[in-house]
């Protein structure tokens, strides 16, 4: 399956078999400026070295490793995919902008399912070039940048429950998509970080936080001392931050994303739980209701309660009932569904007041 290294995205697309729902994608793509650099992927001890720094999952690497050969081959539409991811990562490495978005890859061939790792791993000499250059703690660095092996294991997990809970077949489970771009993404334009054990990504108006699986238990509490530590961090960005918000008139938002902020968790849960503690240390709160769900019968708020407290991302509402809870929150998490309801994506955390203008930094 060859191409000419000039082919357009129709041309990509139909040596794929991808359909229309690919074709925004792709000519998003199409359109990227050309890179100086074409994608680099490290091979054999080095590939194996950094895929377990950044804690991919040991079961998923020799597919990976196959997935980064098929797609460093020259003249082939996965080469055309990578080069273009890749130079789009480079082309907003530090910016608030976000990546063209794509429909999951449900092709046989293991790139597809790997497509957004191999970016990732092709870029990880620029971020960390970044990080560098902001002065980023190396231990923060590498903990960011770890994000992605998380993500790959709650991939993982989730494929685990289904066979389990479900009798889905291995062979079909196994071929799953990996779809974590609009999480994983920011992390490698050096806009998301691992910060006190909470994922926070800075955009041009806010820094929205969200809770990993594993948060428990909530060590860090989110007062306005905390608030103003995670702002001061993204100072270092060199452009962009906080370039909305007009100076004495707006606040800067921290706010933490999360099921836990929906009021029915005092339902379940007593009143000094640590989790009910960790959020009255907030002070706005913007509460939206779980809204209605999509065709898999879950809303976002019930994909994060589950992904936080089991660290899997069910297929459906049925496939999500048949999770086993072994903690308080998790029986909480299962009851609240169970029940005919659905878990809110709320927000709450403080509003930053004073802060100053700071010069930009050279890029």
């Amino acid at each position: 399956m060859t191409i000419k290294a000039s082919a357009d995205a129709v041309e990509v697309r139909a040596a794929l078999g991808l359909g229309e729902e690919h074709r925004e994608w792709t000519e998003a793509l199409e359109w990227t400026p050309a890179d100086d650099h074409e994608a680099e992927l490290p091979a054999g001890q080095q590939l194996t070295s950094l895929l377990t720094r950044l804690k991919l999952p040991v079961e998923d690497q020799a597919e990976m490793a196959e997935a980064a050969e098929e797609a460093i081959e020259p003249d082939t539409p996965w080469r055309w995919l990578l080069d273009r991811t890749v130079a789009s990562l480079r082309a907003t490495m530090g910016l608030d902008t976000l990546m063209p978005p794509r429909p999951a890859l449900t092709t046989d061939s293991p790139t597809g399912r790997w497509l957004t790792v191999l970016a990732c791993l092709a870029v990880v000499p620029d971020v960390r070039a970044l990080h560098a250059r902001m002065e980023v703690p190396d231990e923060v660095s590498w903990a960011s940048l770890g994000i992605l092996g998380e993500k790959a294991a709650v991939r993982r997990r989730t494929l685990a429950g289904a066979r389990a809970g479900a009798g889905t077949e291995v062979e079909a489970e196994a071929k799953a998509p990996f779809s974590y771009d609009n999480y994983l993404l920011p992390v490698f334009q050096g806009r998301r970080y691992r910060l006190d054990g909470l994922d926070c990504r800075a955009s041009n108006v806010s820094i929205d936080v969200r809770l990993p699986y594993g948060t428990e238990p909530f060590g860090i509490l989110p007062d306005m001392a905390w608030a103003h530590e995670i702002h001061y961090f993204f100072r270092r960005l060199p452009r962009r931050y906080a370039d909305g918000v007009r100076f004495g008139y707006d606040a800067i938002p921290c706010r933490i994303g999360s099921w836990i902020n929906d009021p029915a968790v005092g339902d379940y849960l007593p009143e000094d739980h640590e989790i009910r503690r960790f959020i009255r240390k907030c002070q706005h709160f913007s509460h939206y209701g779980p809204g209605p769900a999509d065709e898999t019968g879950l809303t976002s708020g019930d994909r994060d309660a589950l992904e936080q407290t089991f660290g899997q991302s069910p297929a459906n509402r049925e496939t999500a009932l048949h999770l086993t809870p072994t903690t308080p929150v998790q029986q909480a998490v299962l009851e609240h569904l169970g029940a005919g309801n659905h878990w809110a994506l709320d927000h709450c955390g403080q509003a930053i007041w004073d802060y100053s203008p700071y010069p930009r930094r050279a890029t």
